[in-house]
């Protein structure tokens, strides 16, 4: 456990909803350039039905361009907003990583301190044993 984990937590789920986000663009890109396929293609089948046709197809026409227009809107909008996901998945990233490393910095400067306590409560031991048996052999020399 560390002062940073919390933080780092709040930082992965951020991370982690970023990347739903841009998933969830990336699919309604896709989604938009197969009706824009889509849509390309009826109005295709639909010139080459209405030139055999003595009936008139401005009006339909006009409705295929509009669609066409909104679904390029849209996808540029998407675009956009994919763009603005990914370099906010970017800095969501670089902050949890500079969290991660705080946390990992912090440990390690535990572990040092723990250590250090160790070894010098196995330094004392090591000098009280020393001291006792010196005293233990300066006794009996006199």
């Amino acid at each position: 456990m560390t002062p940073f984990d919390t933080a780092l937590r709040v930082q992965r789920r951020e991370v982690d909803a970023v990347k739903v986000s841009i998933s969830i663009e990336v699919e309604r890109i896709t989604t938009l350039e197969a009706q824009s396929r889509t849509l390309a293609e009826r109005a295709r089948e639909e010139r080459a039905l209405a030139t055999s046709l003595p009936i008139a197809s401005d009006a339909w026409a006009a409705r295929m361009k509009y669609e066409q227009i909104r679904i390029n809107e849209a996808a540029y909008l998407a675009q956009a907003r994919l763009g603005q996901l990914r370099a906010q998945a970017v800095e969501a990233y670089g902050t949890m990583r500079a969290i991660e490393g705080a946390a990992e910095r912090y440990q390690d400067e535990a572990d040092r301190t723990a250590a250090t306590a160790e070894q010098t409560g196995i330094d004392d031991i090591a000098a009280a044993r020393f001291l006792r048996a010196r005293r233990a052999t300066g006794s009996r020399s006199a």
